[in-house]
């Protein structure tokens, strides 16, 4: 099998990220349709449950969304019963928003197990575990930065100088 160029392999690896963003998409938009929700109010739930609790405006910050878009997923997602509004235990002004119980049922079906993941992943020794870590670390630096130049453009074209 003959060598592949340094260019081919670049343009195989950047084949094979879009790919498995296609494939992460494809999975969140039909375990959404499954859940009866659409995929913002999905993102939203999975950005409740990596993050923790949150106020409503910080989750419309996350999911770049507007306060008043984000009020009508809320209202979509408790609905379904699978995020809540609670009050803050600290400062009882505040109102946080959390994932309901109901959104972990079923959830071991859909992406399986602790101990399923951790088979799957023993085939990586623990270097190159940290080595896929930073580099998906990197690949998250790396969109945010984009989402920051994008601002920058809409911001040009619009004539804003903010």
């Amino acid at each position: 099998m003959a060598k592949i160029s340094r260019n081919e392999l670049i343009q195989e690896f950047i084949t094979a990220i879009r790919a498995s963003q296609t494939a992460t998409q494809t999975l969140d938009h039909s375990i959404a349709d499954y859940l009866g929700i659409d995929d913002t109010a999905f993102r939203c739930l999975d950005i409740l449950d990596q993050e923790g609790p949150m106020t409503a405006g910080r989750l419309a910050e996350r999911a770049r969304l507007s306060p008043g878009a984000t009020t009508a997923v809320l209202d979509r997602l408790e609905a379904k019963q699978l995020a809540r509004r609670v009050r803050d235990t600290e400062d009882r002004r505040r109102v946080l928003v959390e994932v309901a119980p109901k959104a972990h049922e079923g959830s071991e079906e859909l992406y399986g197990t602790q101990e399923e993941a951790a088979a799957d992943l023993s085939v990586y020794s623990d270097e190159q575990l940290e080595f896929l870590i930073d580099f998906l670390r990197g690949g998250i630096a790396y969109q945010e930065e984009r989402i920051r130049r994008l601002e920058a453009i809409k911001a040009r074209e619009a004539g804003d100088t903010d």
